[in-house]
């Protein structure tokens, strides 16, 4: 008895999700991760059949009767949560003097978070290199047409026909100028300090409300125990500004909710980091999602979906999260487009 109580402690203890069928495919058992994946009360499924928890994983449990059966990338739906992927080993399993099946059920969206994230990461720092290179090979040549446009400039009077053909090619030269600083993101030697998030988030909305359609509305979710984070706050500002106004022009014609949620996560993983406490801000759009076409390359500059887009608005947000430690991830599709931006906790400059 002693024994047996020592193993169903040491069952209850696991962080692998375990259950066991009896015969005739009823679950018998279910320990503490099982119901915390399945988001059920283990108790209550005893007598349920497994399909109830794991439908379509196999097409006939019987085949598995005389053999170990291992299945990769099955999408478990939990009703209120998001889609995780897990993986699962059935084995049949004698238990008490009767045939059934072990199932161990391996939650693995962390794991494809982290090769995903890390993906996304070297997309970054490639596009980030190239567009910085570029613009520096840009920035001088600038800087001697608007000098030469300026002293050609004094050469003429305002009523001279080629003093309005200089004008629009000074005004050409500053916008270009212009264009080559977002290329290149907020300055390096920025100074940070603690701030509130949601202040942050109360800052860019209050830009963005003249421009905001009457048939967009905006959804705050907040958890309120955030503590300040350690930001540079006007960059942070630039690369929430991007993903708020690409989340409005997205609704501009059909309408809907821009909702913002922010949380905070545990032992999150960044890049090659895993941090004890991450905070997130997902910022969700109703539109019509992100092409396929170009989805894959949306962090990369001049890549974009929009026709009046310059595709540097994401690369400059992105590079901003990377000077903050953070990442954005995205997932699109039609009428559920999510920037989620993803920031260390407790990160001083002398941390880095």
């Amino acid at each position: 008895m002693q024994s047996e109580k020592l193993f169903n402690e040491m069952l209850e203890g696991l962080t692998t999700a375990v259950l066991w069928l009896d015969s005739n495919e009823r679950i018998q058992f279910m320990n503490v991760a099982a119901g915390e994946i399945f988001q059920v009360s283990p108790n209550r499924m005893i007598g349920e059949s497994w399909q109830n928890v794991l439908p379509g994983l196999v097409d006939n449990l019987a085949d598995s009767i005389d053999k170990k059966l291992t299945i990769h990338e099955y999408t478990l739906n939990v009703q209120g949560l998001e889609k995780i992927r897990v993986s699962a080993i059935i084995t049949p399993y004698e238990l008490c003097g009767q045939q059934g099946w072990l199932f161990e059920i391996y939650n693995t969206e962390r794991h494809h978070r982290i090769v995903e994230e890390d993906e996304r990461w070297h997309q970054y720092e490639a596009g980030n290199l190239l567009i910085k290179t570029l613009a520096h090979e840009v920035k001088n040549p600038l800087a001697g047409i608007y000098g030469a446009t300026q002293l050609l400039q004094k050469r003429f009077g305002p009523e001279d026909k080629e003093s309005s053909f200089l004008e629009v090619i000074a005004k050409e030269v500053l916008r270009l100028k212009n264009l080559v600083n977002r290329m290149l993101g907020p300055e390096q030697n920025s100074e940070k300090a603690e701030h509130n998030v949601h202040e942050l988030i109360r800052y860019v909305l209050q830009i963005v409300e003249g421009e905001k359609p009457e048939n967009v509305y905006i959804k705050l979710d907040y958890d309120p125990s955030i503590p300040d984070i350690y930001m540079d706050f006007e960059a942070m500002v630039q690369a929430l500004l991007n993903l708020i106004q690409n989340g409005i022009q997205a609704m501009k014609d059909t309408g809907g909710f821009l909702t913002i949620k922010t949380r905070v996560e545990h032992k999150f993983t960044l890049g090659a980091k895993t941090y004890p406490l991450v905070a997130s801000i997902s910022i969700k759009d109703e539109g019509e999602g992100i092409p396929a076409s170009v989805f894959d390359s949306i962090f990369y500059p001049m890549v974009t979906s929009k026709k009046e887009g310059t595709g540097l608005g994401l690369p400059v947000a992105q590079n901003v999260l990377r000077q903050h430690d953070g990442l954005i991830v995205a997932e699109s599709e039609p009428g559920d487009t999510v920037f989620t931006v993803y920031l260390p906790l407790n990160q001083k400059e002398n941390d880095a």
